[in-house]
C-alpha cells in the first residue's frame, strides 16, 4: 500500500503511484515491441541467433539467458514482462519493489542478449528509470530526487553536447532542415513539418536549447512555479517530438520521467478528470482547495517565466541570428567557462546535494512521531547513503558524457568511483545521455536500397516494412513500437561499406530463397530468388508542396554510391562467413514462418483480471 510523503513540502502519494503505473506501461510497450521481433531478429533462423551468441560470465553478461540459451526463453521474458507491466499500469495493488525488480531484471536479460539491435540510449534509459523506480516504491524522498537528478542529467546533456560537438547545423540553427527528413524513420508530418518556414525552424532550435539547457536548470529552481514550468516546457518539445518522429517509447519515457518534479497538488488541480479517478484521487481534497493562490499571484508567476524565457532566447539566440543568419553571440569557449569549469560546476553539484539533504532530513524527523527519533536518524542517515552513492556514480557518467576530463566529485574520491564503474557497466545503472550530437543527412539522406536481379542488367527494388524505399510512400507513425532492422540499416547507411553481420546474413538469405517476409513488405523475387544482389546507396530529399501536388511524390533521391557490388549465393567470401557464423541453408528448412502466440489475447486476459 503506497503511503502518503511530503517531499519538499509537497505530497506525492498520487504522483508516486501515477509515474510508477505509467513506467510500467512503458515496459508493457518496451517488452511487446521485442516479442513480435524475436523470430526475425533471434530465433534459430533470425538474422542474429540467441544460440549463436559467443557466452561470458554472468557478471559480464547478467541475463536470466544464461540459464536457458534460447529464443523460446527470450519470448517467454517479454510475455511475462509485457504482463507484469500491464499489470503495475492497470492496478495499484501491483506497486511493489518486487514488481519493478522483476521488470528490470527481465529487460536487462533482453537488452544484454539483444546484440546490435539492443545498442540504443532509450533501452539503457530504461533500465536506469527502472532501477531507480525500485528505489521510488520503496522510499518516494529518495527516489524522487534521483529520478529528478537522472531528468536533469537527460535534458542538460541532450542540450550541451549539440554545442560542443560544434556541428554547423546547430551553431547556425538549421539543424531543423534537415533532421524532418534524415531522422531515422520520418512519417507524414515529418514531411509537413519540413515544409514550416527557415526562420520558424530556426526559432524552433533556439528554443530547444532553451528548453533542454536553461528548462533542465529550472527542475532545481526553489521556487515550485519555476520547477513546474520546467515540466510544460520539457512536455511540448517531448509532443512535438512524437508528432513528427517515430522514437518509439523514448519520449513517452521522458514526459514520465519529467513528471517528477510535479506533485498531487498540481494532478488535483489540472489533469483531467479520468487520470485522477486512475489513480483513485479523491474528487474533493481541503487542503489542495485551500491552498488555491489568487489569480494575480498566478499571473504574476506566468509573467516571469514569459520574461525570462524571452531575455534568455533573445539574448543567447538574437534576432539577427535567428533572421539573417549571423552567427551566435557565444562560442565553444564560453560554454565551457559559464558551465564546465571546476568551480561553476562543483557548486552547481553541492546545490543539489543541498536541496536533498535539507527536505531529506527535515521530513523524515517530522514525520517521525510513530517512531523513536534514533529510529528516523538511522533511516535518514541510510537513505542519504543511498542516494550520494547514486548520485555519485551518475554524476561520474554525466561528466565523462558531455567531455569532462577534470571530473568534480565533491564526496566520493574520483579513483573509487571508478573502481565502482567497472563493476557496475553490464548492469547500466548508470549512463551518460546525448541524442543528435552532430545532424546527419545534411547533403541528404543516406538510404540503401537492395537490389535483385536474374542477369545482372534488369534490376528490382525489396522494400522494408517501415524505412523509406519508394519515392511515393512515407513510413507510418508506429509509436511506441521500435522496428529494430529498419533502424539499424538506418545506422548502416551512414557507413561506406557493410560490416554488419546481420546485414550480410540478410543478404544471404535474399539470395539463398529463404523467407524474409519479416523483414521486407515486398520481396519481388517471392518465387524463386534471385541469381545477384546488390546494395545501393541513394540520397534521399522530401520534395515540397507543390512537388508533391505535381508528382504525388513524398521524396526526390539521387543515386550516390555502390555500397555492396552485385554478390552471387556461391561467393567465396560470403560462403565463407556462412561457415563461421553458422548460417542456415533453406534446404535445411521450412519457409513457413514460425508462429507464435498472439499476444493481445494475453494483454486482454491481463486487464480483465486486474480490473475485475
Amino acid at each position: 500500500m503506497l503511503t502518503s510523503k511530503n517531499c519538499q513540502g509537497e505530497k506525492i502519494q498520487y504522483l508516486q503511484q501515477l509515474i510508477l503505473r505509467l513506467i510500467g506501461l512503458i515496459y508493457a510497450f518496451a517488452f511487446s515491441s521485442w516479442y513480435y521481433q524475436i523470430p526475425a531478429l533471434y530465433a534459430k533462423s533470425g538474422l542474429m541467433p540467441i544460440s549463436k551468441i559467443e557466452w561470458y560470465d554472468v557478471t559480464k553478461m547478467p541475463t536470466l539467458l544464461q540459464i536457458y540459451k534460447n529464443e523460446s526463453a527470450l519470448t517467454v521474458i517479454t510475455i511475462v514482462g509485457t504482463l507484469i507491466g500491464l499489470l503495475a499500469f492497470a492496478s495499484s495493488k501491483f506497486i511493489k519493489w518486487y514488481t519493478f525488480f522483476i521488470l528490470w531484471v527481465l529487460y536487462l536479460s533482453l537488452y544484454t542478449v539483444g546484440q546490435d539491435f539492443s545498442q540504443f540510449q532509450w533501452d539503457i534509459m530504461l533500465l536506469e528509470t527502472g532501477f531507480i523506480c525500485i528505489i521510488f516504491s520503496i522510499t518516494p524522498i529518495v527516489g524522487r530526487e534521483l529520478l529528478r537528478w537522472l531528468a536533469f542529467r537527460l535534458y542538460f546533456s541532450s542540450g550541451l553536447v549539440k554545442l560542443l560537438s560544434q556541428c554547423d547545423t546547430w551553431w547556425n540553427l538549421t539543424a531543423l532542415h534537415h533532421h524532418f527528413a534524415s531522422q531515422c524513420i520520418p512519417h507524414f508530418l515529418s514531411w509537413w513539418a519540413h515544409q514550416l518556414p527557415s526562420e520558424l525552424k530556426k526559432l524552433m532550435v533556439a528554443a530547444n536549447f532553451y528548453v533542454l539547457i536553461f528548462g533542465a536548470i529550472y527542475f532545481y529552481f526553489p521556487r515550485r512555479f519555476m520547477r513546474i514550468f520546467g515540466f510544460i516546457l520539457q512536455f511540448i518539445m517531448q509532443i512535438g517530438i512524437i508528432l513528427t518522429g517515430n522514437y518509439n517509447f523514448f519520449n513517452l519515457l521522458s514526459i514520465v520521467l519529467t513528471m517528477v518534479v510535479l506533485d498531487d497538488h498540481f494532478i488535483y488541480k489540472y489533469f483531467p478528470s479520468k487520470v485522477k479517478d486512475f489513480i483513485k484521487m479523491p474528487k474533493t481534497i481541503e487542503e489542495f482547495d485551500q491552498k488555491e493562490n489568487k489569480r494575480i499571484y498566478k499571473y504574476s508567476e506566468i509573467a516571469i517565466c514569459l520574461y525570462m524565457t524571452g531575455v534568455l532566447i533573445y539574448n543567447f539566440f538574437p534576432y539577427e541570428s535567428i533572421m539573417q543568419g549571423k552567427k551566435l553571440p557565444f562560442t565553444v569557449q564560453d560554454i565551457g567557462k559559464y558551465f564546465l569549469t571546476e568551480d561553476n560546476f562543483t557548486y552547481f553539484l553541492l546545490y543539489v546535494l543541498t536541496f536533498f539533504f535539507f527536505y531529506i532530513t527535515y521530513f523524515n524527523l517530522q514525520n517521525a512521531s510513530a517512531q523513536s527519533t534514533m529510529a528516523a536518524i538511522t533511516q535518514t542517515l541510510i537513505k542519504i547513503v543511498v542516494f550520494i552513492t547514486m548520485f555519485s556514480m551518475s554524476n561520474l557518467t554525466f561528466q565523462q558524457g558531455i567531455g569532462i576530463r577534470q571530473i568534480n566529485s565533491p564526496i566520493i574520491p574520483q579513483q573509487y568511483l571508478q573502481q565502482v564503474q567497472t563493476y557496475t557497466y553490464p548492469f547500466h545503472l548508470f549512463n551518460s545521455y546525448g541524442l543528435f550530437r552532430k545532424m546527419t543527412g545534411v547533403n541528404g539522406r543516406p538510404e540503401l536500397i537492395f537490389e535483385g536481379s536474374d542477369d545482372g542488367k534488369k534490376w528490382l527494388e525489396y522494400h522494408f516494412h517501415y524505412k523509406p524505399g519508394k519515392i511515393n510512400e512515407i513510413s507510418p507513425f508506429v509509436v511506441p513500437h521500435q522496428p529494430r532492422l529498419d533502424w539499424q540499416l538506418w545506422f548502416a547507411s551512414l557507413q561506406e561499406n557493410p560490416s554488419d553481420l546481420y546485414l550480410i546474413h540478410l543478404v544471404y538469405k535474399m539470395l539463398d530463397g529463404q523467407n524474409i517476409d519479416d523483414y521486407v513488405s515486398s520481396n519481388p523475387f517471392q518465387n524463386k530468388p534471385p541469381k545477384y544482389i546488390r546494395i545501393n546507396k541513394y540520397l534521399y530529399y522530401f520534395t515540397n508542396v507543390t512537388e508533391m501536388i505535381q508528382t504525388g511524390n513524398f521524396w526526390q533521391r539521387i543515386w550516390k554510391s555502390a555500397y555492396l557490388p552485385p554478390i552471387q549465393l556461391q561467393d567465396s567470401q560470403l560462403q565463407g562467413i556462412k561457415q563461421n557464423y553458422g548460417f542456415e541453408s533453406a534446404a535445411n528448412k521450412s519457409k513457413e514462418k514460425p508462429t507464435q502466440l498472439p499476444l493481445w489475447t494475453l494483454i486482454v486476459s491481463v486487464i480483465i483480471y486486474a480490473f475485475y
